[in-house]
């Protein structure tokens, strides 16, 4: 007997028939290869495009390969419909991806960064603003390190993207994730490459081909969408570029009125990155007065403020100075005077230059003159306070004269002090208050600072490099602490102004005559980077006597506000005042944060430190180890079930024909049982089959009906209709049993 006979309309009717029809469609590799290159589209159209218009290089054929695999596996997988392999496939792909961020945090992290400062770079040439942040990079290798940043950020998308189209694909929403990176990219007026415009929108056309269908819809529906719509958008993209080039687009487009409405507000982000969000959490730099500002950050404008001119000299900074603070008031300096005992001006330290200079050393030796040098330096006010004035060190004020907004000081910076130090200092330079007195105590004992007055400003100097941190975002402090206090004890991070008050205290509390000051320092890596030189000046009318560095020429230089400092100056018998700058360089630390402690700034708290602290390596080798683990367990589960599976197939294919047919209706049973409790209460096989026929379930027919009690009840029943049998059952339980 034949379950399958020849008649045309028997086979249309049989439920069975109908079981075969549908399952030929389940299982589509073109449909998953489609949808597989849909998500390639929609991440690298995105991401790509916003790396081409910055004109950032990276490792492209490996970003796509990853990407493009990666898109291949889950597509394959969600295409297979079976929940057991989706869920360990999105646990081994999870605990990959964080044992892959957590190993590689400071490339993915240097990447990131070297993303933004090329961001901001090209928006401050199209701004016009003058300077503004730039992040340091942990890792300097930015072709590397743009690459991981590209493969992490683009598996998240991958990830995002299958998930959102194996439920629901919709234009809209493919689109909100998508566009935005282009959109920076098009305010800025740098477009992205075609070639990325094109995968991005004919991701965008497939999406709209399918999103007004069912899932099995889509699944039969993308791989005819998305080629059309590959090809239509090539066309429409390479014909708008051809017939409406750059030039002839701005021509016809008019300029944006939103656009100029948010001009300033985007200069300020191209300025400060995302300080600028919080804006009043900041403060200005400049000339403070002594006043310590408890602000969050600092955020320079990197305007003028002063323009100089002089004859460089040595290679070591030169300091303008315009505030010194001689008592701490908790939260300022106040200021010092200008004659003795306050002496702010140093009119000791200077006239026993001037006498070196002119050869009084006041031993009587005439060649004293060649160890001293006069320069003269040219102070123009830009955008500087009028409050103070910009000294440089050692001037001779009885020459100093003013030329309309310019100051022209007569000073003699190199040489050293032969003669006489005149004058006497205040006993104020040496007192500690007792609001920080406890914290720079307890810090000199733990150091053990000893020697003299140099040598112990050399050690504090030392110390702070090995055990502060400098940085321009310090955050909050909570309640009402000492200034100096909390940055000694508590937070250990700061600027200038956090160093230079707080080695103040330091040296007073070590027995050294110690003040505050402000002003503006440049470097001469700053003069070699931005000085220019001034055409047609003589260099001895700028500059005479001893030069470390020989004959120069009159360079000008313009200061920012960016350059405005803070720094020490002690007291050493017999050699005056002398600077002492205790700001160590900025470090890799500050600037190479990740985004949530730049975010979160504003608790003073230092974030983890990861992949570079013992909790860091900890998690690191603990999720390799997971993951490796895990990947060997899937890997030795599936090798069981294969070998199960297929001892099973083996025993079975030796049972008759009837045995198997009444194996597979039982794992049916079973099947339907765990789905629907009242399925369980069926004692006969007529009432199971008239349930499922209720039920909706693909039906069996007649002829089926028949072979299968002749499989349960009969002495004997045809061999090959029982197998026809057992895999219409099998198809009915695997492939379509989720429609139960």
């Amino acid at each position: 007997m034949r379950i399958f006979g020849k008649k045309r309309k028997k086979e249309e009717d049989s439920g069975l028939t109908l079981a075969q029809a549908r399952e030929s469609r389940q299982y589509d590799l073109f449909a998953a290869l489609a949808k597989a290159l849909m998500l390639f589209l929609l991440v690298y159209g995105a991401l790509g495009g916003l790396l081409s218009a910055f004109g950032l290089e990276y490792n492209k054929g490996l970003c796509m390969l990853v990407l493009f695999g990666l898109a291949l596996l889950l597509s394959a997988v969600y295409e297979a419909e079976k929940k057991w392999l989706t869920n360990l496939v999105s646990i081994l792909l999870f605990m990959v991806y964080l044992y892959a961020a957590v190993s590689n945090y400071w490339v993915i992290n240097s990447g990131y960064y070297a993303i933004l400062n090329r961001i901001y770079e090209s928006a401050r040439e199209y701004l016009r603003v003058a300077g503004g942040v730039e992040y340091t990079l942990a890792v300097e290798e930015t072709y590397a390190t743009v690459t991981m940043f590209v493969i992490f950020f683009g598996m998240v998308g991958v990830i995002l993207f299958n998930i959102l189209l194996h439920n629901k694909c919709g234009l809209l929403r493919v689109a909100a994730l998508t566009l935005p990176p282009y959109v920076l990219p098009l305010y800025l007026e740098r477009p992205p490459e075609l070639l990325y415009v094109i995968l991005l929108f004919s991701a965008y056309m497939a999406a709209a081909a399918l999103s007004s269908g069912t899932r099995d819809k889509m699944t039969r529906r993308i791989r005819y969408a998305l080629p059309f719509a590959i090809a239509l958008t090539a066309l429409v993209v390479r014909g708008t570029a051809f017939l409406l080039p750059e030039a002839r687009y701005g021509m016809l487009v008019p300029a944006s009125e939103a656009k100029e409405d948010t001009r300033q507000d985007m200069a300020r982000l191209a300025q400060y990155g995302m300080m600028a969000l919080f804006w009043r959490e900041g403060a200005g730099t400049g000339i403070g007065g002594g006043m310590l500002s408890r602000a969050s950050y600092v955020m320079p404008s990197y305007e003028t403020v002063l323009t100089v001119r002089y004859t460089p000299y040595d290679l070591q900074p030169v300091y303008l100075k315009a505030f010194t603070g001689k008592d701490y008031l908790g939260d300022r300096w106040s200021r010092a005077g200008d004659i003795p005992p306050d002496d702010g001006k140093m009119a000791g330290s200077v006239q026993s230059r001037v006498d070196s200079y002119n050869g009084d050393d006041g031993n009587g030796d005439d060649a004293a003159g060649a160890l001293q040098g006069r320069g003269i330096m040219e102070v123009e006010k830009a955008d500087a306070s009028d409050e103070y004035e910009y000294i440089p060190y050692y001037t001779d004020e009885t020459e100093t004269r003013q030329q309309g907004n310019t100051a022209v000081y007569t000073y003699y910076p190199a040489g050293r002090v032969t003669g006489p130090v005149f004058g006497e200092i205040s006993d104020a330079y040496l007192e500690v208050p007792s609001s920080c007195g406890s914290a720079v105590r307890k810090v000199c004992e733990e150091a053990g600072f000893t020697g003299t007055e140099e040598e112990i400003a050399a050690q504090i100097t030392a110390y702070f490099d090995e055990n502060y941190s400098y940085t321009m975002r310090p955050g909050f402090y909570i309640g009402n602490p000492d200034y100096i206090s909390h940055f000694l004890l508590e937070s250990k991070r700061g600027y200038c102004v956090h160093f230079a008050s707080a080695a103040v205290m330091l040296l007073r509390q070590m027995g050294v005559p110690a003040r505050y000051v402000e002003g503006y320092a440049f470097s001469y890596q700053n003069v070699v980077d931005s000085g220019t030189l001034v055409e047609g000046a003589a260099y001895e009318d700028y500059y005479d006597g001893y030069a470390p560095m020989g004959e120069t020429a009159l360079i000008e230089l313009d200061i920012p506000d960016a350059y405005a400092h803070a720094w020490v100056e002690i007291y050493v018998e017999g050699k005056g005042w002398l600077v002492v700058d205790p700001t160590p360089a900025q470090t890799a630390e500050d600037d190479t944060t990740s985004f949530w402690e730049a975010f979160m700034n504003g608790n003073g708290e230092r974030g983890p430190e990861m992949a570079q602290n013992d909790l860091g390596e900890y998690l690191e080798s603990a999720l390799g180890g997971i993951s490796y683990g895990l990947l060997t367990a899937a890997v030795l589960l599936l090798a069981g079930f294969g070998i199960v599976n297929g001892a099973r197939a083996v025993r079975e294919r030796k049972l008759p024909g009837r045995e198997r047919a009444r194996l597979e209706y039982g794992r049916l049973q079973s099947y339907l049982g765990r789905k629907h409790p009242e399925y369980r209460k069926l004692r006969t096989l007529r009432e199971q089959l008239d349930w499922m026929k209720d039920h909706g379930f693909p039906g069996i027919g007649e002829e089926q009906e028949k072979t299968l009690y002749q499989a349960y009840f009969a002495e004997s029943a045809d061999e090959k209709d029982c197998e026809e049998l057992r895999r219409q059952l099998k198809k009915l339980r695997g492939r379509r049993a989720g429609q139960l």
